[in-house]
């Protein structure tokens, strides 16, 4: 198994409804291309797959598109550009997080009419229609919250947009195709039929801490001295990065750092509080 440098590959998302000629154009302005692919070998999940990946020559600076703040815009389409080993943690958070993928065969059906079926679950961005010329009708729903997702996948229920039934899917993200290897890229001047094909839905993992022995002993002054609270709970910046911070803030409408901090403050107080408390009663038992 071949593995290749994905040191100057990025990621590049939210690409459904802007073809590959013109994507390839656009970024062929940065440096020269050496490869432009998605690792999909499914031909029936591309209908899932809103992303490409693309390989620079090594003498090009991939930098500009992850560290510069500038919009990258399509069509007044804004792409989700990452590293190519980011999109691979779970720890980022991709566009595509808050999207639903729509197939059915009524090619008379109103996108009006589908986006009136899911807009109880939240507020709605965009709405895409591309048809695949082979019967089936995909809709792509971008929401303003990844929990609308959430409560759409997680319902159980079917799916209905007047009387035209709607498979609903949600956008694969790279990890959940396949790993990182280059036998795995498909070359995306490759065509084939797209044909809808049921894919699991994939629960979000979350990470708990658990709590220390209750059997633990009374802590002393010098445990309090060198306890860290950084040691104890990942800070916002370990977790994550400044930008993905910025995402989740945005998304979300809340200031994460600041609130961290004071959460931390707080932490800090309570421990200090409580290390007077035990001194004060450590004097009253051994005089």
């Amino acid at each position: 198994m071949n593995y290749f440098s994905t040191s100057n590959t990025i990621y590049v998302g939210n690409i459904q409804s802007i073809d590959d000629n013109t994507l390839r154009e656009y970024f062929q302005r940065f440096g020269e291309i050496e490869a432009f692919f998605h690792n999909c070998s499914r031909s029936a999940d591309e209908w899932l797959i809103d992303y490409r990946f693309i390989r620079f020559s090594s003498d090009t600076d991939i930098n500009i598109f992850l560290t510069n703040k500038i919009d990258h815009t399509i069509c007044r389409i804004r792409l989700d550009i990452h590293s190519y080993d980011a999109v691979f943690s779970d720890e980022t958070r991709l566009l595509s997080d808050r999207k639903i993928c729509i197939a059915h065969t009524n090619s008379q059906l109103n996108r009006n009419v589908i986006k009136k079926a899911f807009t109880r679950y939240g507020r709605i961005l965009n709405c895409t229609c591309v048809s695949s010329g082979n019967g089936l009708e995909y809709v792509y729903i971008e929401f303003d919250s990844i929990n609308s997702v959430r409560s759409i996948i997680t319902s159980g229920q079917n799916h209905f947009a007047g009387r035209t039934s709607l498979a609903v899917k949600q956008p694969l993200r790279p990890s959940q195709v396949g790993i990182k290897s280059e036998s795995n890229i498909k070359d995306c001047h490759q065509k084939d039929h797209i044909k809808p094909f049921k894919y699991p839905y994939h629960e979000p993992t979350t990470t708990r801490y658990l709590p220390s022995s209750p059997h633990q002993s009374i802590p002393t002054k010098s445990d309090y001295q060198t306890l860290s609270i950084s040691h104890t709970i990942p800070t916002t910046n370990h977790l994550y990065s400044q930008q993905q911070i910025k995402d989740l803030e945005q998304e979300y409408n809340i200031i994460i750092q600041k609130d961290y901090e004071e959460i931390i403050y707080q932490i800090d107080k309570y421990l200090e509080k409580n290390r007077e408390k035990y001194e004060k009663l450590h004097k009253l038992i051994l005089p």
